[in-house]
């Protein structure tokens, strides 16, 4: 499972996507996420599958490689899922003891499905075509406004772009415990539900000693290179918006709009 954590990897291409400036890739993430969670109606849940794929196309990841990113959450999904199917009132389908499934709690259920699906879907295409130095820059110009309250931009988009680095780091190094383990005569994923959760107890251990290792090395590393913020730093390639990205930022409001409409005018009918 750890293998399939691909947030944070940034795959090199030439893509429409990976030419945007961060910053407009940031502003575009930020709105699919609301698009995603407004999206009400069958219509508007089928267009914002398509814009997903649209997104995918543009970007010349693999789908396969986007959704294997998903594949980690997927018991999530399913529960929270299998939870609202059961959540609320309306035309029963089926009942028995306190239990009470409906129409609307089916549709819920499915809705809530896609959502989620898509919206860790999309958010992933962010990092895939976004090295982190670059992301990190982007964060920090779009939260500059922020630095006359006092908030230390460059630290906190720098902490950001760590997080998601060693994300797939972290993934990987409990793969390579979990395989000393097992040369060592431990068992994985055999007997029942608490013994499997028990396995792994031996794991987490090994996992944080070598995150906070590998947190003071960095450290030390940041410290040997007086790197005190980004007050007076300056920048090896400064950003700046293209025509690309105004026409993405244009394309993306119109898909956003059409959304809303779909939602006033074709509501779901149960």
């Amino acid at each position: 499972m750890p293998r399939d954590i691909t947030v944070g990897q940034f795959l090199p291409g030439h893509s429409i996507m990976h030419r945007l400036d961060p910053r407009t890739k940031i502003v575009l993430t930020f709105f699919f996420i609301i698009q995603v969670f407004i999206s009400k109606s069958a219509i508007s849940l089928s267009f914002l599958i398509a814009l997903l794929g649209v997104f995918i196309a543009c970007s010349q990841v693999s789908p396969g490689k986007v959704f294997k990113g998903v594949r980690p959450m997927i018991p999530v999904i399913i529960f929270t899922a299998v939870l609202n199917i059961f959540y609320g009132s309306g035309d029963p389908v089926l009942s028995f003891s306190i239990f009470h499934i409906t129409k609307q709690g089916l549709f819920t259920g499915f809705t809530l499905m896609v959502r989620l699906t898509a919206l860790i879907a999309g958010c992933s295409l962010i990092t895939y075509t976004t090295s982190l130095n670059t992301l990190a820059a982007g964060l920090e110009q779009l939260l500059s406004p922020f630095k006359r309250f006092h908030l230390k931009v460059g630290e906190l988009s720098m902490t950001i772009a760590i997080t998601l680095r060693f994300l797939p780091t972290l993934a990987d190094e409990f793969d390579r415990i979990i395989d000393a383990q097992k040369a060592r005569g431990a068992e994985f994923g055999s007997g029942n539900f608490i013994k499997r959760i028990k396995s792994y107890f031996p794991v987490i251990l090994p996992l944080f000693m070598s995150a906070f290792r590998r947190a003071f090395e960095l450290t030390n590393a940041i410290e040997c290179r007086c790197y005190r913020g980004g007050e007076g730093r300056t920048k090896m390639s400064v950003l700046r918006l293209s025509k690309t990205d105004v026409g993405a930022i244009l394309l993306f409001l119109l898909a956003f709009s059409l959304t809303i409409i779909f939602n006033v005018l074709f509501p779901f009918q149960y």
